[in-house]
């Protein structure tokens, strides 16, 4: 299962124990040179430090162009980051981008984010389609970029765009979540497949939905994943007549996202964090090199992802030990070789923006300066408050190589607040990592883009099954609550949830989940409540639901949920899905699902959810065992 912790960390997704202080003063490498070579290191770092004005997009260029030589022979340049927080990374990031574009060329901006929602990010900067207010959050889908920093990134796309012949796409390579790449897909499908439309609507239904994305019984994977290949393998058999109909743009637009739910399900079984962190970075990599095969020879990425993802040595030496781990960075030098260039990022001290409650809210995090030995330590020994570091011209032998072959540690902070600071800092030759590092001596966090606390909705928790005759004085039924999916950026797809006026076939009372159109097409809502499990152990429930949708987009609608907990923190819950996936028919129709109630069942939860723009009605809700 996809789990909330590894959407969070993006790329930091590393467990292990903490350090002790005496464990990282005895790991901080400082002991394997003298004094007098750490001199000699500074000294040379000082000589050979390429100073940045400012940090500042929109700033001249002349503190970059001793860059040019190295940055004009590339064809991928990575772009890291030690944190996902900082405000200084995300502003030299930016000016960056704006040198390799209007300087060098650039065509492709790749953020480390679900390639389908970020579809949306891409139709505003090369169309002005929807408002960038209602695309930044969901179209980059986690908190940790939804920020004045990468919201003036993507203006400053929109208005290159607007002034220039070379337009300039925005793309996700990352393939964490399905539902808004199964959306854009079903879309293709309906236009020049109609009937192959209808099959992978109700086969692919449970990728479409943030509520069951990532939870859908093991039994259902082999024919999701068949019905993929069906789609991909057809996508080669009719090129030609589909991009008469469509183009060749769209055309490969959809098919990639047709390769990223192959890719998605082959990472979505596994439980091990580093074999999921594999799996995942071959799948990004594979997505930057097919997003430039298909923009044609002159097409140039630039990446934006954490340093733990483009790095270009695979494996991780933690504090706690060595993790084998293949890193995106690994598998596109073994794509790109010399045309792949990395730039990492380090700091000393300062705050960054990072997850400071279990609702995912965001708030700063203050760090110290680093420990003695470690890069970002050293860095700061220059004095340099800002600088590039060109790593391919240290000398190959003499004190600063001597300092880089013992291996010392360099910070890699996630997106949690809590987690120890040091666990996964990691021990390498920096020349290893990056062919260029970016220092900031003292950081500051970056800036979140205005929106509300999150509450973490979930269902009410009731004592037995409560009020399915949808009564209430208030906006939403008595004995029910608000379920948002548990996505980082749910929050932004702007449901309202309210009883209707309209009854139910049988007279009853209805609740009303609706959302207005929207320039995405994915996100849901629900309503939903949970109560005790014991009287329904080794019964079979079934529960059902009259409910109808004036839903616009295919895979879109309503459904309900019928899902048990069983005991104990970690155990899996099992869950039963409606066939055919959401009902988009405006007629009220009558849907059942059912499950076989475990004996170690602890609690059930009901749930009905509305998927997509438009609204749904539901109501004459049934509960039954047999």
């Amino acid at each position: 299962m996809i789990n909330r912790r590894r959407l969070l960390l993006n790329g930091t997704t590393l467990v292990g124990a903490a350090m002790s202080g005496v464990a990282l003063a005895q790991g901080a490498r400082a002991e394997a040179v003298g004094s007098q070579v750490m001199e000699d290191v500074v000294a040379w770092l000082k000589a050979n430090a390429l100073p940045l004005a400012s940090v500042e997009p929109g700033s001249s260029f002349h503190d970059l162009e001793p860059l040019r030589p190295m940055l004009s022979k590339a064809r991928v340049v990575s772009l890291g980051e030690a944190t996902h927080g900082t405000r200084e990374f995300f502003k030299i990031k930016h000016r960056l981008i704006e040198y390799c574009v209007s300087e060098l060329g650039f065509t492709i901006i790749g953020f480390e984010a679900n390639y389908g929602s970020m579809l949306a990010v891409n139709d505003y900067v090369l169309h002005g389609n929807g408002d960038i207010a209602d695309v930044i959050a969901p179209g980059v889908g986690f908190d940790i970029y939804d920020t004045e920093e990468v919201l003036a990134l993507v203006e400053w796309v929109r208005g290159w765009n607007l002034t220039h012949a070379r337009k300039v796409q925005f793309h996700g390579f990352d393939m964490q979540a399905s539902p808004a790449a199964t959306l854009h897909l079903l879309a293709y499908l309906e236009r020049v497949a109609p009937e192959l439309a209808a099959t992978s609507e109700r086969i692919l239904a449970p990728l479409a939905s943030q509520f069951t994305f990532s939870r859908f019984p093991a039994v259902m994977r082999e024919r999701v994943s068949a019905q993929i290949k069906l789609v991909t393998d057809t996508f080669e058999t009719e090129r030609a007549g589909w991009t008469v109909q469509t183009g060749k743009s769209e055309l490969h637009l959809a098919r990639q996202s047709a390769v990223m739910l192959a890719q998605f399900m082959r990472m979505v079984p596994i439980e091990d964090e580093m074999a999921a962190s594999a799996v995942r970075d071959r799948a990004m990599a594979d997505n930057v090199a097919a997003l430039l095969e298909a923009n044609g020879p002159d097409a140039k990425a630039l990446l934006w992802a954490h340093n733990g993802h483009v790095k270009r040595s695979a494996n991780y030496d933690f504090p706690m030990g060595r993790f084998e781990a293949p890193t995106m960075g690994s598998f596109l030098h073994a794509m790109f070789g010399a045309e792949h260039v990395i730039i990492g990022f380090a700091f000393n001290q300062g705050a960054f923006r990072v997850a400071i409650d279990r609702n995912f809210n965001m708030g700063g995090r203050i760090v110290g300066p680093a420990p003695a030995g470690y890069v970002d330590a050293v860095m700061a020994s220059t004095g340099i408050p800002l600088y590039a570091l060109d790593l391919t011209r240290v000398p190959a032998e003499g004190p600063v190589a001597r300092w880089m072959v013992s291996r010392p540690r360099q910070r890699m902070l996630g997106n949690v607040l809590a987690a120890p600071e040091y666990r996964t800092d990691f021990a390498a030759d920096p020349r290893d990592s990056w062919d260029i590092v970016a220092f900031v001596e003292s950081t500051t966090a970056a800036r979140g883009n205005p929106r509300s606390v999150k509450q973490g909705a979930k269902a009410k928790g009731n004592g037995e099954p409560t009020n399915l005759a949808l009564t209430g004085s208030g906006g939403i039924p008595n004995g029910w609550g608000e379920i948002d999916s548990g996505f980082l950026t749910a929050d932004h797809y702007f449901f309202a949830v309210a009883l209707a006026d309209e009854p139910s076939p049988s007279g009853g009372k209805t609740v009303r989940i609706a959302r207005p159109s929207s320039p995405v097409a994915w996100g849901d809502r629900a309503l939903g409540q949970s109560f005790p499990a014991a009287p329904w152990r080794g019964k079979r429930l079934t529960f059902s639901v009259a409910m109808r949708a004036d839903a616009p987009r295919i895979g879109t609608g309503t459904q309900i949920l019928l899902e048990v907990f069983p005991k104990g923190e970690d155990a899996k819950s099992i869950v039963a899905l409606q066939a055919g996936g959401p009902l988009r028919s405006p007629q009220w129709t009558r849907c059942s699902i059912a499950i076989d109630v475990p004996a170690d069942a602890e609690r059930i939860q009901i749930s009905l959810v509305m998927t997509g723009d438009g609204a749904g009605l539901f109501g004459d809700l049934t509960l039954a065992a047999d």
